[in-house]
């Protein structure tokens, strides 16, 4: 019997259909154990069948529970939501109570009271239709555009209690656009991220195994905030919410090590650390958390290989994270740097971000920066190059070098290919076009990205490189290009 067709039928009837099927293949299958004179511990065919019907029956049962349980918490919900909003909205005003009181009594001062809002539930109301669409009543993808929502609690004839309604946020309609990839779904398919953007399954998915695969994209994240893992386990497969839990412990993990045999080089978690060793427990190999390579007896000797690179790193002028460990080079932008870590940093000295004196920008990079900026909208959109060379001439901030610096910038930056004009006033409106882009590039250095634009494509993605055919974002203030995936999943 179908579980569609199952869940139509009232609790004592479905109950007692269930039990006399479950006695039934329990008989006929006790009946048939006896027959047959097949090797102990074999099995007929017809005793798998017998088995296999019997387990399906139980799976059909616990499913039959669960659908009971559900209605009746979705029944109890609706009997006390006068009772569940008064008593939540007085436990946050006495949190919030105690917190002034304790800020106070610290001589802070006094924090701004938050609004005792319905939004968080509402939102679990959101939730919890998508639960009793999927779990007990089905999803009715029929295609049903006509305005008007199916009611999901029709089968209870108490009708709900007038707050309770009034947080309800009913859909407009079934089938609503995933933010991402715009194909219509569901309601009850649809994951709803903290800021209120919708995504479908496979699109959810791909964020979270982005996320397990570059770092500076974890933790999954939609317009700036994080994009809980619990609240959307309905959505993911078993599997890839595992490994994305094994994939967060691994990045929070100070001082990570991996591996040191080329054949294994697994991730050790701390509980395998002791005394700067880690153990792996998958090819039981040791290794230094501090060289990284075999353990050994004694201090750690010297990386020859290390050596080398921090040697080449000297030369090269690149910088060191101090989280990770990890190299970074910077071609363009301020010296404020993030790691794919999250660890934020001075490029000049490798400190914590905001604890030296450091100049936040170079000249030099400032400069080939707003120059870079400007030229987008001074060519054709197919002239403009996806990355200006570096700039060897120096050139002062106020831009008041003189026309022979001026023409060798534009040549080492790759902007004497194109006609310049020959009129003496524009190359001077050039400059102070210039002289603003790097005033607004050292006000902006620590840009939020909270207001963008379309730039017409193609154009080349600044923060993951891929080339976007039909249009960009760019940044209002900071004047930085990013895709829709770095836009909301990135920066």
């Amino acid at each position: 019997m179908a579980v569609a067709s199952l869940t139509q039928c009232d609790d004592a009837h479905l109950a007692l259909i269930i039990q006399l099927q479950l006695e039934e293949v329990e008989e006929a299958r006790c009946a048939a154990a006896g027959k047959g004179k097949q090797p102990e511990g074999s099995q007929t065919d017809q005793q798998m069948t017998f088995e296999l019907f019997l387990r399906e029956l139980q799976d059909i049962q616990s499913f039959t529970a669960d659908c009971r349980m559900a209605r009746s918490i979705q029944q109890a919900v609706l009997d006390d939501g006068d009772a569940l909003v008064r008593y939540q909205s007085e436990e946050r005003v006495a949190d919030e109570d105690r917190h002034v009181s304790v800020s106070l009594s610290d001589g802070e001062a006094e924090p701004s009271q938050t609004v005792c809002g319905s939004g968080a539930l509402a939102e679990d109301e959101d939730f919890l239709e998508k639960l009793a669409c999927i779990y007990i009543t089905g999803v009715n993808d029929d295609g049903n555009d006509d305005g008007a929502r199916t009611d999901e609690t029709e089968t209870i004839d108490q009708p709900e209690s007038s707050t309770w309604a009034t947080l309800r946020q009913p859909k407009a309609k079934h089938r609503q656009p995933c933010d991402a990839c715009r194909e219509p779904k569901h309601f009850a398919e649809l994951a709803t991220a903290p800021c209120r953007h919708e995504y479908c399954r496979q699109c959810l998915t791909h964020l979270f195994q982005d996320a397990m695969t570059d770092e500076s994209l974890f933790p999954p994240r939609c317009c700036k905030q994080p994009i809980p893992l619990e609240k959307n386990r309905l959505f993911l497969d078993a599997a890839v919410a595992q490994q994305f839990r094994d994939k967060a412990l691994e990045f929070s993990t100070p001082r990570r090590t991996y591996c040191h045999n080329h054949q294994c080089a697994a991730f050790i978690p701390p509980t395998h650390y002791d005394n700067d060793v880690a153990a792996c427990e998958r090819c039981n190999r040791r290794t230094c958390m501090t060289c990284k390579q075999a353990s050994h007896d004694g201090d750690c000797p010297n990386d020859e290989h290390l050596g080398q690179t921090l040697q080449l790193a000297r030369e090269q002028g690149w910088q060191r994270c101090q989280n990770c460990w990890g190299m970074v080079e910077l071609n363009t932008g301020c010296n404020h740097m993030t790691c794919r870590c999250g660890f934020q940093f001075c490029y000049v000295c490798g400190a914590h971000w905001k604890t030296c004196g450091c100049e936040q920008w170079e000249e030099r990079r400032l400069y080939e920066r707003a120059v870079q900026i400007d030229a987008r909208d001074q060519v054709p959109e197919e002239a403009v190059p996806g990355e200006v060379a570096p700039v060897v001439a120096a050139f002062q901030a106020d831009g008041s070098g003189s026309d022979e610096q001026e023409i060798a910038l534009d040549q080492t930056v790759g902007l004497g290919q194109w006609p310049r004009p020959p009129q003496q006033p524009q190359r001077h409106d050039r400059q102070r076009r210039v002289h603003t882009l790097m005033q607004s590039l050292r006000r902006n250095h620590e840009c939020e990205h909270q207001h963008w634009f379309n730039r017409k494509g193609p154009r080349e993605c600044e923060e993951c490189h891929d080339v976007m055919p039909i249009f960009v974002y760019e940044c209002r203030q900071c004047h930085i290009m990013a895709c829709r995936r770095c836009r909301y999943h990135r920066l």
